[in-house]
Parts: structure tokens; C-alpha cells; sequence
């Protein structure tokens, strides 16, 4: 589900950084969505996600206060920075349980192998 979700707003963000009448405004909305899947799995618990969702959260932050200075070009690509960190911190938080799964298999099969027959 939180996949189908980034992948829309992902291409929702992608149309409108294309589109001339994209307004900034959407464009800041877009971004939240990755930065509360990342939250909602647990991006703070995994260093190097929770890394890349500060991250993502300050970049936020810059592009709101660029928009509010009428650098809205500068704005749109702070906002795209920030959507990009938070994707890359939902990936990261999906990654650390798979990745403790085959450590843990991959013990497991090790304590077999020296197990007497």
C-alpha cells in the first residue's frame, strides 16, 4: 500500500515539476507523503534512513522559506531533493528488516553446517 502510494506521488511530483502551471504549492504536498511513509516504517530506528529523513525534512523546510521569498524555481528543486531523501529513507527502513531476516537465516544455516549429524 505505502508502495502504490509513492509511486503516485512520485509521478504526481515528476508532472508537475514538467508542467508550467504546477504550482509550488502542490509540488510541497507531493513531499510529505514520502517523509510520513518513511516515519510510518520506522526510518528513525535505521541510522541511515533516519539520516535521509532529516534530511528530507530540512530540505522541506528550505523550499517552504525559498516559496515564501518568490523563489519558486529554486523552491521546486529543494522540494524535489527533499521528496528524493525521503524515498530514499522509506527504501532504507523496508531494507533493514529484510537485511536482519537473511543475517539471521544465514546464522542459522551456518549453526546446521557445524552441527554433528
Amino acid at each position: 500500500m505505502v508502495r502504490k502510494i509513492t509511486i503516485a506521488v512520485t509521478l504526481l511530483a515528476l508532472s508537475g515539476c514538467a508542467s508550467n502551471t504546477a504550482s509550488s504549492e502542490r509540488v510541497a504536498a507531493t513531499t510529505d507523503a514520502p517523509i510520513r511513509a518513511a516515519e510510518e516504517l520506522g526510518a528513525n530506528k535505521v541510522p541511515e534512513a533516519a539520516l535521509n529523513l532529516q534530511l528530507a525534512k530540512d530540505e522541506t523546510e528550505q523550499a517552504k522559506q525559498l516559496l515564501k521569498d518568490g523563489k519558486k524555481q529554486r523552491s521546486q528543486m529543494m522540494f524535489a531533493r527533499a521528496q528524493a531523501d525521503a524515498e530514499l529513507a522509506v527504501a532504507l527502513a523496508r531494507h533493514a528488516p529484510i537485511k536482519a531476516d537473511a543475517e539471521r537465516a544465514a546464522e542459522q544455516a551456518k549453526t546446521l553446517q557445524q552441527t554433528p549429524q
